[in-house]
């Protein structure tokens, strides 16, 4: 159920990306009278944010909530909550409700309980979640060889937030303690959207698509299932 875009043009993407998204909206606003986004962190989606913050659209019913999160202070430089808060919710969209992963405890496994609480009480159903994928084939912060990763990958799992402790590396950093979505989780979206740009990670996106392990390239998770449409959108 993998359906791929490629552009030839990032500016392009970001253009068709944005509409879509604003297609999605609309139609569970519509007909839901909510909607519940899922968005990454990175420098990748930024132009993506960017537009979708001007989106004239009833904001004040949507809830942002993040696919994954470093266990930092949400006013750290590495915090995908900081980024998300400078690129999405400004414009229009400031009037959103943002759901973040990062607790006031002091590690993402003590922490969990109450994001996931937090995860529970975001409306369904799910509307989209934009997830990014890395050169070492994971997605979220659903990292090959992770501490938490096997749980994580489940897809008949009851929970929607798993604590990842991931192995350093040079995709990873030194911040290796994370807070992710389950697939599972992300199985209830209406429509899964992977992100990435460049020909290394289409080459990683195109060997996930063949069989094999799910702990060995995480992202297959999602790309090996017939419950959810998931779209590839790529630009060099």
């Amino acid at each position: 159920m993998v359906r791929e875009f490629h552009f030839e043009q990032r500016s392009h993407l970001f253009t068709t990306l944005a509409a879509e998204c604003q297609d999605m909206l609309s139609e569970s606003l519509s007909k839901n009278g909510s909607a519940t986004i899922f968005v990454s962190g990175g420098t990748t989606p930024a132009p993506l944010y960017d537009a979708l913050s001007k989106l004239d659209i009833a904001w004040k019913k949507v809830k942002v909530a993040l696919v994954d999160e470093r266990w930092v202070a949400a006013d750290h430089s590495a915090s995908n909550e900081a980024l998300i808060r400078k690129s999405l919710l400004v414009n229009n969209a400031k009037a959103a409700t943002f759901v973040g992963m990062k607790t006031a405890a002091n590690t993402a496994n003590k922490g969990v309980a109450e994001t996931e609480a937090n995860y529970k009480a975001l409306p369904k159903p799910f509307t989209f979640a934009i997830v990014g994928m890395g050169n070492d084939g994971h997605t979220a912060s659903l990292f090959p060889g992770a501490d938490g990763l096997n749980a994580a990958l489940n897809p008949d799992s009851e929970k929607l937030v798993a604590a990842i402790k991931a192995k350093p590396s040079a995709v990873t950093g030194t911040l290796t303690e994370r807070m992710s979505m389950t697939v599972a989780a992300l199985l209830q979206c209406d429509r899964i959207v992977v992100l990435i740009t460049g020909e290394d990670k289409l080459s990683v996106f195109d060997q996930a698509m063949r069989p094999g392990a799910n702990s060995e390239l995480p992202i297959r998770a999602l790309l090996d299932q017939e419950k959810v449409p998931v779209e590839l959108y790529w630009a060099p």
